[in-house]
């Protein structure tokens, strides 16, 4: 996250998991999703369209040799993080994300993000395994063989690879960039801790998301069914206190507040959503 939040500052439109949340509107889950699985399972085709300056993290660092065929002009950097610090953030972000109990209910109903987003992080620490995404002593070699990758990749299009540490700073990479040196302190973003501190917000949002699209279709028969109670129930009590008052038929009674429920409801539904 520290390098994409550099290149934003450098004026670059720079693309990051947390944009598919952003994106949702787009299903941008469910596209990359669909494209992880053409790539790695042989499920259907993908085509990938970005109109963005740079990408990095997940699920992007997926598509390495299809992003250097796209964009064969591309400059190409590689972020050089020590795996003995990679390993424990990886364990700390995406290993306890998918620990939570309360992600797998959410995948079940929110079928546009969360049901995509839980199989995109499976699916790439499985690259990184080997094939069993739950072996944690195999994320060093996937680790080791992604920048062999890449650098071998690289080198075969004669390609230059800028070799980056963030402790570096902006110089080396303004001066690869081309860009001037920016008058404040390199973005330093801790992944582990930020990522699952972004996941609990994630969570709640997602959560209130789902609460919303039932409501939505429930809330007009529940209003229903409660303005029917409503006669059962209560109008046989106040005929007692207020004689008269209900003698009239049944069916003028039942309707109005069913049609003004379903109204009212219908009218906010629109308001929120525009």
């Amino acid at each position: 996250m520290s390098l994409c939040v550099a290149l934003r500052k450098l004026g670059y439109t720079s693309y990051h998991m947390a944009e598919c949340w952003l994106d949702s509107a787009n299903d941008s889950m469910s596209l990359w999703h669909e494209a992880i699985e053409a790539k790695f399972n042989g499920k259907g085709r993908y085509v990938a369209l970005l109109t963005i300056q740079a990408v990095t993290d997940i699920p992007c660092i997926l598509f390495v040799d299809e992003l250097l065929a796209a964009y064969p002009h591309a400059q190409i950097i590689l972020t050089n993080r020590p795996v003995e610090i990679w390993v424990p953030s990886i364990k700390r972000s995406f290993y306890t994300i998918l620990s939570w109990k309360r992600w797998r209910l959410l995948q079940f109903l929110d079928r546009r993000d969360v049901h995509h987003y839980i199989p995109i992080l499976r699916s790439s620490l499985t690259v990184w395994t080997g094939g069993n995404w739950q072996d944690e002593t195999r994320l060093p070699d996937g680790y080791a063989a992604h920048y062999a990758h890449v650098r071998a990749a690289a080198k075969a299009q004669g390609r230059e690879v800028l070799e980056f540490r963030v402790q570096d700073g902006w110089e080396p990479l303004c001066q690869f960039l081309g860009k001037e040196v920016p008058d404040e302190p390199f973005p330093h973003v801790n992944e582990g801790d930020w990522v699952v501190g972004l996941h609990y917000t994630i969570f709640w949002i997602q959560s209130l998301r789902v609460v919303w699209r039932v409501l939505k279709w429930t809330a007009p028969v529940a209003a229903a069914g409660a303005a029917w109670w409503w006669y059962r129930r209560l109008a046989p009590l106040l005929t007692n206190v207020f004689p008269g008052c209900f003698d009239h038929p049944v069916a003028p009674i039942t309707r109005i507040p069913i049609q003004n429920a379903f109204f009212c409801i219908t009218t906010l539904n629109n308001r929120v959503d525009y």
